[in-house]
């Protein structure tokens, strides 16, 4: 038969009893502060057969830190980590006991939105000190109807660019498509479906489409949030850096034919 507790009202006027006599014997008194977390308060929720990956060792390493096999909840803040045996100690009559079946677990992350893509490239420049802006040409053009009215019109603008300039191999070319809620694009990333999506047959312009219309230069064609970015739509930009490595942009060529130089 499993041991019923007492609740915290019922306990706490008999330690202090038992801190102060026992068996006629004057005691030092216990700190509430020293009581084991089941004794004041049952978790809310415990747990176990899992891998509690805590992430507590903060070095930049391979090292994940200290994995634990079962976690307790109460109020929606973890209050203990440990083995199931211990955790299972701080359950009550009314907490819940979910087993995990063996599934990681990852405490403690709140990010509701982020880029991990971004953040690593971000690392990785700082690590290595590689330059932030990459040299090259950048295109924020306008999106077609279709995916094959846009990449005539990507075409036409690559073919322009060429006519007008000669990258050197370590220069990007970085065209971004501006969404147009009239023609059914009403945000960037539903520009983006047309480039990934999460089954392949879906993408409906694909690598194959943009080497064959560049097939010497690396092209970026992405949905206006590109790794370069141009003051203004529809005329190709050139893209230095300055020695603190800060982007230097020049107008070339405008789609229309202006800015020739």
């Amino acid at each position: 038969m499993r041991n019923r507790r007492l609740p915290l009202t019922t306990l706490l006027p008999r330690l202090a009893a038992l801190a102060l006599f026992s068996g006629g014997h004057v005691w030092a008194q216990v700190s509430i502060d020293s009581l084991p977390p089941e004794i004041l308060m049952y978790a809310d929720a415990v747990y176990v057969n899992a891998k509690i990956v805590t992430l507590d060792e903060h070095a930049m390493t391979s090292d994940p830190g200290t994995i634990a096999e079962a976690m307790a909840v109460r109020d929606e803040i973890i209050i203990a980590l440990g083995t199931d045996i211990e955790m299972l100690a701080m359950a009550g009559p009314e907490t819940k006991i979910i087993d995990l079946k063996g599934k990681t677990v990852l405490p403690g992350i709140v990010e509701s939105h982020v880029h991990p893509m971004s953040e690593s490239e971000r690392f990785a420049r700082e690590q290595y000190n590689l330059r932030m802006t990459p040299e090259g040409y950048v295109l924020m053009m306008d999106i077609g109807v279709t995916p094959d009215a846009t990449m005539a019109r990507v075409a036409r603008a690559v073919d322009l660019l060429l006519a007008h300039a000669t990258p050197t191999p370590d220069e990007w070319l970085n065209i971004e498509l501006l969404h147009a809620p009239a023609l059914g694009f009403a945000t960037p990333a539903s520009v983006s479906t047309l480039m990934s999506a999460p089954k392949l047959s879906d993408v409906r312009i694909t690598k194959a489409d943009i080497s064959e219309i560049v097939p010497n230069y690396p092209l970026v064609l992405s949905s206006a949030t590109g790794i370069m970015d141009a003051p203004e739509k529809n005329i190709w930009f050139h893209v230095t850096v300055d020695p603190n490595g800060r982007p230097i942009t020049e107008a070339v060529v405008a789609l229309d034919g202006s800015f020739d130089q």
